[in-house]
């Protein structure tokens, strides 16, 4: 049988038969077997089993022996470098791939390992004898396809060269990357006989790129987050992006944001995912009194590695078995007004002032996101009130005016207005300044507001005017009030602020009622304004109506 002939064939190959041949001899013989060596071993019948074993032998004996033929040349070769390094070209090119400073790896056409170079036991941690005689996929991480090498060896078994990155294994574990050039070798007929691999460590080269990559996508993601946050209109709305902002790149087991109530100086929890009442996160002590909280207190970040070993701040009501927390604070424009609490049982994947700052980065661009939104809603109420009188200003009183058609026109109400004017008020600030002028509207204001607040809205609606809307209110009722209105003021002794003299006035006032006359807001202020020139025509400190 075939194998039978192979056996015979290996037999002539083994020690008593193959001394004083090359190893190239032994190689070439070893070639001319490879047919049958390849040929299905299930093919063999049972009874030739001894046989099967006697090959195996045969074979392992003869590839051991091309080894150690193969180291001692070797180091015959090294010794030439060191000591006939004038010598011919074979010598030369051997010292070349001994001394590279590159990984060279030399395979037969089967792809078994017939020689590495020192430097590839230097990077990998094998070898010679643990590698030659077999296949490079010995390198090949159980995580890495293999795809991209069949690949490879589609491309060199056409006899091109290949080049392309590999992701392999030392020996002791470490994953590695190089960068390799693999050529065939052919003989004088264009027959493949060998490859040919060199191969540079790019795994230091990789590892920078990895991570400027993904200091480019921290960048990415944080100026999205940047744009996001400076669209937000509301704090609930920052609060959610950053909660989702934190969970996307730290993944902390929960997330809690505490904000200070400045006018009931008390602590509150707008957010905490999973969701938990403010009595459970943080002690009643610090929910009464903010500064028992010691974050708040002193604007720095607080770190909780292991619960098991330290205490955690004398704020904390929720209780942990197992990691610890970060707290940081919620400061901008000068002031803390909150933290965010971020809960993790393994805290070991936040070790590192890396990570400490980029979530920092993170919750101080959210602070000042919300101080952001303090200013416009302080720069808001700026522009509703009058900052002389206090009530209402002028544009806000055409928005409110035009809301309150609206509804008077669902509702089919009516609706009046009163333009209030303060008679001779050029006199009170020639005789006593505009100090005073305006500390009597103050007090002319105050007057309205306390005699009005049941019954419409006030605004300053020019220098000495006010505006009143009185919303689902009819014109003669409107008509009794302003004139109860006007003689409370000229009744009314006026405070001048420099002397202990009182100052008296009067105000003319004029009225003008929706739907009838005036059915939309342009006409009912025409109205008024023409009702009021009226009254002062016809003598001031009366009222009038159109």
């Amino acid at each position: 049988m075939a194998n039978i002939s192979l056996i015979k064939k290996l037999r002539q190959l083994q020690p008593e038969v193959y001394k004083g041949k090359t190893i190239t001899e032994l190689t070439d013989e070893l070639k001319a077997l490879q047919p049958q060596l390849t040929e299905k071993t299930d093919s063999v019948p049972s009874e030739t089993q001894q046989s099967k074993l006697e090959q195996e032998h045969l074979l392992n004996s003869l590839n051991a022996h091309l080894l150690r033929m193969e180291l001692q040349n070797r180091q015959s070769n090294t010794e030439t470098c060191e000591s006939a390094r004038g010598g011919g070209d074979q010598n030369k090119l051997w010292c070349a791939i001994e001394q590279s400073s590159s990984v060279i790896v030399i395979t037969n056409n089967w792809g078994i390992i017939e020689y590495v170079n020192p430097k590839f036991t230097q990077l990998t941690g094998y070898s010679p004898e643990e590698v030659i005689g077999k296949n490079p996929r010995i390198l090949k991480p159980d995580s890495v396809s293999s795809g991209d090498f069949r690949k490879m060896w589609e491309t060199i078994s056409l006899g091109k060269e290949w080049r392309g990155e590999f992701c392999n294994k030392k020996k002791d574990g470490e994953i590695y990357w190089e960068f390799a050039s693999i050529s065939p070798v052919k003989d004088t007929n264009g027959v493949i006989t060998h490859y040919v691999a060199v191969k540079e460590d790019i795994t230091e080269r990789k590892r920078a790129d990895e991570e400027r990559n993904n200091h480019l996508r921290e960048l990415e993601d944080f100026m999205s987050f940047s744009t996001i946050t400076n669209e937000a209109a509301q704090d609930e709305s920052l609060f959610k992006h950053l909660s989702a902002a934190l969970r996307t790149h730290f993944m902390p087991d929960m997330v809690v944001i505490v904000m200070i109530d400045r006018e009931r100086n008390m602590l509150y929890v707008p957010l905490s995912e999973p969701p938990l009442p403010v009595q459970g996160i943080i002690k009643n002590e610090a929910v009464l009194d903010p500064s028992f909280c010691t974050v708040l207190t002193n604007g720095q970040m607080h770190t909780l590695n292991d619960i098991t070993n330290e205490s955690p701040c004398q704020c904390i009501q929720l209780k942990i078995e197992k990691g610890g927390y970060v707290s940081i604070p919620l400061t901008a424009g000068g002031k803390t007004f909150g933290m965010v609490i971020l809960f993790k049982e393994n805290m070991v994947s936040w070790e590192g002032e890396k990570i400490r700052r980029l979530m920092s980065n993170y919750i101080g661009l959210t602070a000042l996101s919300l101080h952001r939104l303090e200013l416009l809603d302080i720069a808001k109420h700026t522009n509703v009130t009058d900052e002389v009188t206090a009530v209402y200003s002028s544009r806000f009183f055409n928005e409110i005016l035009s809301k309150q058609l609206s509804l008077a026109k669902r509702r089919n109400e009516s609706l009046c207005i009163l333009i209030v004017d303060v008679d001779h008020f050029k006199e009170i600030l020639d005789n006593y300044g505009a100090d005073v002028g305006d500390l009597i509207l103050q007090q002319v204001a105050g007057v309205l507001s306390d005699f009005l607040r049941e019954y419409g809205i006030i605004a300053r609606y020019g220098n000495d005017e006010f505006a009143i809307i009185m919303p689902d209110m009819l014109k003669n009722r409107a008509l009794v009030l302003a004139d109860d209105l006007r003689r409370i003021i000229e009744s009314t002794d006026f405070e001048d602020g420099t002397t202990e003299q009182s100052v008296t006035l009067t105000v003319s006032i004029g009225i003008a009622t929706f739907p009838e006359p005036a059915a939309d807001q342009e006409l009912l202020i025409k109205c008024a304004n023409k009702a009021l020139y009226k009254a002062k025509e016809d003598g001031r400190n009366r009222i009038a109506a159109i």
